[in-house]
């Protein structure tokens, strides 16, 4: 009985505390309304509030209007257009970009009090700010932090922003609204604001985080925005502002962005400095940082663009980034014939890719994309084996290793790809990128300049992509392959590293045979595949577990984007996967493992190997004569085959 007391007493005290930190769920406005938090489960929940609420302090006459604005709300309305035509009523527009000055940051102390004041904004003010969500680009978040860090202590973020608000139906009004001239007297919290020099100090330290809001593209090395170098801040983790919104564009749920910062490294034991471009994309990180509790979290206002220009500053970027194209890439190609990275000359082609000889998602496709069947690659009639056409059915190739170079030569010509055309792939599926991944191996091994579209159809659509239903027949072209042999395992050099597992207990020196199937498959619990063909289950001896290629979790992003490039190659470097060794991957038939190859390649690795694959070892391969027997499954029991999880 005296230990439930106690509880209660506890319980009651952490609420009265979290109501003194301003977590509670609603905050009174002027004229008796009061601000709602959109969610309770955030620890700093009041800052986050909803439309309903803000409306309810519109129609209690608590919003500034006017000339009196004191003890009401100030609506802030972010958005760098459209405020002339409609906004919420009593909003006033306030434009981020008037506050900062790029590649320096913020104005000086006495120019933002100057502006502010002359808005009408005061420190003691309660104020609720809106944008238009993903098409602003941060700069709600950034106004926030502003605020914030010029001591004001009652600032808000409407959930949907101006999104919601209209598709939710409420009014708006056309009247630009402007209020009275008041006094802003700052009082400055520099634990707020980093800098360039605080974050170089940091920047190895253990309890130091740098959150990257910029997109994939940025992040890797592609320069969008006349940067003085492209890249990241060393050790930086990439968290692209539009993964901060649900489809409707309200905030992520408390779950799913603990889950998104803590799966990242990105823990409340540290000190977490947010940046982007220019501190705007940013500057909602930073209100997100704070809406989860982070007890130390700043803005890096200056940015990418300060950090770039002193090449003092560590940055690091995909050494083979051009690998991994993104939407305005090619869009800019589409629309012009010409892109950053593309050779002198080159004519260019886009394959979406699957497998069979047509798709129904190919109904809707990429302006001028080709329909390419993966089996232009990896189907050859073994009745009849230097006749490249038609491709054929399944029952004519048992076995879906790489075709030969004369086939290949061939294939890519009849598809229109000449000796100077650049090539995009892309899926828009899960299963078709992955198709794609297996098209950009073999054109990688061809000597094709090849491209890999990052993201599927929705990534395209996200970033203003259009759509064509017209299908497209490529015109032949004169191809000659120039093969890069060092792409590709064949099976005696996979044997003889078996070998030396299975003598020594240990792997081969300056060598790493790469399993990216799924755990079960590594294992021997599975053969995953329906196919009558495969029996044997396992792995090949000495091989290492280099995480499921087809898992979203362990190479996807949830937008459909490639995982970051720097968290899969910490997690192989943690499995001993490293680039100063020869790394040769594999899967079960080569698909998933040229997608591993992709990542690698993109990582700009110079020994990387595909061997195509489990298909092959375990099934069709006879070891006494080196003959894959493509008629038939001949399951050699001499082909040694390991099971179990390795280790303690």
């Amino acid at each position: 009985m005296k230990n439930r007391f106690f509880h209660l007493f506890l319980a009651l005290a952490v609420v009265m505390s979290l109501a003194g930190c301003g977590s509670s769920t609603g905050t009174k406005a002027g004229g008796g309304a009061t601000l709602t938090a959109a969610s309770t489960e955030f620890p700093n929940g009041a800052l986050l509030v909803t439309a309903d609420s803000v409306q309810s302090s519109i129609n209690a006459g608590a919003v500034a209007t006017g000339a009196s604005s004191t003890g009401k709300i100030v609506i802030v309305d972010a958005r760098t257009s459209g405020y002339g035509t409609s906004h919420i009523p009593g909003a006033i527009n306030v434009l981020h970009s008037a506050y900062w000055t790029k590649g320096s940051g913020l104005k000086p102390l006495a120019t933002l009090e100057s502006q502010l004041g002359g808005a009408g904004i005061t420190r003691d003010a309660k104020i609720v700010i809106y944008d238009n969500t993903t098409a602003s680009e941060g700069a709600a978040g950034r106004i926030f932090w502003m605020l914030e860090y010029l001591g004001c202590t009652d600032v808000h973020i409407l959930n949907g922003g101006w999104d919601k608000w209209i598709v939710d139906g409420h009014p708006t009004q056309t009247t630009p609204v402007t209020l009275a001239v008041a006094t802003f007297t700052s009082q400055v919290d520099n634990s707020k604001k980093t800098t360039s020099d605080h974050i170089a100090n940091r920047l190895y330290d253990q309890d130091f985080a740098v959150v990257d809001s910029r997109s994939d593209e940025e992040y890797i090395g592609w320069k969008l925005n006349l940067e003085t170098r492209g890249g990241h801040i060393t050790g930086a983790i990439s968290m692209p502002y539009a993964w901060s919104f649900n489809s409707d564009k309200t905030s992520l749920d408390f779950e799913s962005l603990r889950q998104l910062f803590e799966s990242r490294g990105i823990t409340q034991d540290k000190e977490v400095a947010a940046c982007s471009t220019d501190g705007i994309q940013s500057g909602y990180a930073y209100f997100l940082l704070r809406l989860m509790g982070y007890p130390r979290c700043s803005n890096y206002d200056a940015s990418i663009r300060d950090w770039a220009d002193n090449t003092s500053y560590p940055m690091d970027y995909a050494k083979n980034y051009q690998q991994l194209v993104y939407p305005g890439w090619v869009q800019q190609l589409i629309a012009t014939g010409s892109a950053p990275t593309l050779p002198a000359g080159n004519n260019y082609k886009i394959f979406q890719c699957d497998y069979g000889a047509s798709s129904t998602d190919y109904d809707s496709h990429i302006p001028g994309a080709i329909y390419f069947d993966t089996n232009n690659v990896e189907a050859r009639d073994y009745l009849d084996p230097d006749n490249p056409f038609p491709l054929v059915l399944d029952a004519n190739e048992k076995v879906w290793d790489l075709v030969s170079d004369a086939l290949l030569e061939a294939r890519f010509a009849a598809m229109g790809v000449s000796n100077t055309t650049t090539v995009i792939v892309y899926g828009t599926t899960p299963y078709e990128s992955i198709a794609a991944a297996r098209v950009y191996w073999a054109m990688r091994y061809a000597g094709v300049d090849v491209r890999y579209l990052n993201g599927r159809m929705d990534y395209w659509k996200a970033n203003g992509g259009t759509f064509d239903t017209t299908p497209h027949t490529p015109a032949p072209a004169s191809f000659t392959i120039n093969p890069n042999p060092q792409f590709k395992a064949l099976t005696p050099e996979i044997m003889n590293y078996a070998a030396y597992f299975k003598a020594n207990g240990a792997l081969q020196p300056g060598k790493v045979l790469v399993d990216v199937r799924t755990k079960d498959e590594y294992a021997g619990l599975t053969t995953f595949y329906n196919d009558p063909n495969i029996t044997r289950k396992g792995r090949i001896p000495g091989a290492v577990w280099g995480h499921d290629a087809d898992s979203n979790s362990d190479f996807i992003d949830s937008d459909g984007t490639l995982r970051s490039y720097t968290e899969v190659q910490q997690t192989w470097s943690d499995a001993g996967i490293t680039p100063d060794k020869t790394v040769i991957f594999y899967c079960g038939t080569g698909w998933r493992s040229s997608f591993a190859f992709l990542y690698a390649d993109l990582m700009g690795w110079q020994n990387i190997k595909n061997y195509d694959s489990w298909y092959v070892w375990s099934t069709f391969y006879e070891a006494a004569t080196g003959t894959i027997h493509r008629a038939a499954a001949f399951n050699d029991p001499n082909m040694p085959v390991d099971t179990g999880w390795p280790g303690p």
